[in-house]
């Protein structure tokens, strides 16, 4: 079976990622080499459509042509049918641009969150979720400005070009008015990607708490303390809410002041252009062509002046976006995150609707530093279960059959930090601590679930996995059945169903090997029993390695091995019903 790439690390980190910013344009640099054209000319009909208006005036009417007025007026009105439909085409394919980047963005982010070989991050996850959606659509809308923007500079400038040419101090004006506008642009935009930058933060802080309230919601309501704890989250939101309105106030005087320069500019070029006309140096056609064309450039003015407000919050979200990559060990243009968010589509951990064996689970504590001699085979076909006196012993276990050391084998490819990734398919370890994410009771059994089966248009598999962990009075409990929903942590849910609905979603997985630490604590002994009975019904099969590492009573009677392991050592392997006739077993079980 193919190893997974090398996991990422800070030694593979380049010294200063790569720009969002510029990783959007590279993505999509075939539909903005289209488009820009195609919007400099929509934008530069909206100033020519004016000099034809003036030019008609000039030789048609005033002139006395029937023949030009008439060529003149279908000529303008084509040029501004075709401008729609150019305009129409590039807002179409900007915004398409604009909703995929969207899209790679937030899944590259999850995808690295998820992804086991990503560094730990300390981030909350409000901090998390706040970027992986906010911020990632923020800096998305590059794409919305940049189509725009830049054609919109180019005809501005062209219009100066040609006041220059009509007279030298239309120019002057207009070229006054543009310099005065880049001044104010340069100081505001870094004052604004500042306060943007502490809003997000703030928010994001916000986010973390409702999270980390929400998540503890029982315990707080246990402790009586839940007016403490909104206390906390109104401070924290009413700050947020102050960086909120601070950074509001600023971007409405930058966009006064900005709407203030280009008002004085151009009121100056149209004073400018009527005393040429009234001195006769200037005719009729042509100040109706300046007042047109003069109120064109206003209007694209207008939405020039709000570029540095666009520009400070995407800059600040495209860096959040790059940090948090960062810190988890990714880059926004790795080739293999590119990969894994593609492969999302035709999920890794499913395939085919069910796998074949995978040559047992064999555990070899002489390769590993933290097992000493701990041998421990778990062929295909067999339920072994592993009971240990130190529940370090059984953490060191753990952390060996997930791959975080080594000295373990899923048939005849080592379960290594950077293997691991590709035996998802053939390996589950279900943790003690059980994570669940808001959705309904439906999705968490199809997280893992084969797509085959998951997508089978009926729910006998999750009613068979709930069966399996003795979770089937679920149905009853939850409203809505398989549509319930649960919330992020199961915050809404018991410890007891919270594990239950852990054990159900990894029976429903199906995977040839299978470990299971402790997945029966928070239940009592009655529902223990029937979970291990259904438990070892459902995987009990010629082609499925099952490990379960517990003291339960119920699960140790139900495995075909009982491996008994005492500091770090195989003390003795048997059946639940021999291992009893020792004192030390039995003391350990019976407590």
């Amino acid at each position: 079976m193919p190893s997974s790439p090398p996991r990422a690390d800070a030694s593979s980190r380049p010294a200063t990622p790569p720009s969002v910013m510029r990783s959007i344009v590279r993505s999509n640099r075939s539909m903005l080499a289209r488009t820009m054209p195609l919007s400099l000319m929509s934008e530069g009909i909206e100033v020519i459509v004016p000099i034809g208006i003036g030019i008609v005036i000039d030789r048609g009417i005033v002139g006395g042509s029937l023949l030009v007025t008439v060529l003149g007026a279908l000529i303008i009105v084509a040029a501004r049918v075709a401008g729609l439909f150019t305009w129409v085409y590039v807002f179409l394919r900007t915004q398409e641009g604009r909703m995929r980047e969207r899209h790679r963005l937030r899944v590259s982010l999850t995808a690295a969150v998820l992804d086991p070989r990503s560094t730990p991050s300390e981030r909350p996850a409000g901090e998390v979720l706040s970027i992986a959606t906010s911020d990632a659509d923020k800096a998305s809308d590059l794409l919305d400005m940049l189509p725009w923007a830049v054609p919109a500079s180019a005809v501005v400038l062209g219009c100066a070009v040609w006041f220059t040419v009509l007279d030298v101090w239309l120019g002057l004006a207009l070229a006054l008015g543009i310099l005065a506008l880049i001044i104010v642009i340069r100081i505001v935009t870094p004052a604004l990607s500042t306060r943007y930058d502490a809003q997000q933060s703030e928010a994001a802080e916000a986010a973390a708490t409702a999270t980390d309230l929400v998540q503890g919601l029982r315990v707080l309501q246990g402790l009586g303390v839940q007016s403490r704890a909104r206390a906390r989250y109104r401070q924290k939101s009413r700050v947020a809410l102050r960086a909120a309105l601070v950074n509001a106030r600023f971007s409405g005087v930058s966009s006064g002041l900005t709407t203030f320069v280009s008002a004085v500019m151009l009121a100056a070029v149209v004073v400018i252009a009527a005393r040429h006309t009234l001195s006769g140096a200037m005719t009729l056609g042509t100040l109706i062509a300046v007042v047109g064309v003069t109120r064109s450039v206003m209007g694209q003015l207008q939405g020039l002046s709000g570029v540095p407000v666009w520009w400070a919050s995407m800059s600040t979200s495209a860096r959040r976006v790059r940090d948090l990559l960062a810190d988890l060990g990714w880059t926004v243009e790795d080739p293999r995150l590119a990969r894994l968010s593609a492969d999302r589509t035709t999920d890794p951990l499913t395939g085919a609707p069910r796998r074949g064996g995978a040559g047992g689970l064999h555990i070899d504590g002489r390769a590993s530093d933290t097992l000493g001699d701990l041998a421990i085979d778990v062929p295909d076909g067999r339920i072994v279960a592993v009971a240990c006196a130190d529940p370090a012993d059984a953490e060191a276990l753990v952390q060996v059959v997930s791959g975080e050391h080594r000295g373990a084998r899923l048939g005849d490819t080592e379960i290594t930090p950077d293997s691991r990734y590709a035996l998802r398919r053939d390996l589950l370890v279900e943790p003690h601590r059980v994570d669940l994410f808001d959705g309904t009771l439906r999705d968490q059994l199809a997280t893992r679930a084969p797509a085959g089966v998951a997508d089978a248009g009926d729910d006998a598999w999750a009613h068979a996995s709930l069966e399996a962990a003795g979770a089937s009075d679920m149905l009853r409990i939850l409203p809505e059945g398989f549509d319930s929903r649960i919330l992020d942590r199961g915050a809404n849910l018991s410890g007891g169903q919270r594990q239950r609905i852990a054990l159900a979603r990894a029976v429903a997985a199906d995977t040839p090997a299978l470990v299971l630490q402790d997945p029966t604590t928070a239940v009592d002994a009655v529902t223990e029993q029937r979970i291990a009975e259904a438990l070892a019904a459902a995987r009990r099969g010629p082609d499925r390695a099952t490990l379960v590492i517990t003291r339960a009573p119920a699960l140790l009677r139900e495995a075909d091995e009982v491996v008994f392991v005492r500091d770090g050592t195989v003390t003795d392997h048997g059946t639940h019903a021999d291992l009893m006739d020792h004192d030390d077993y039995r003391e350990m079980v019976q407590r």
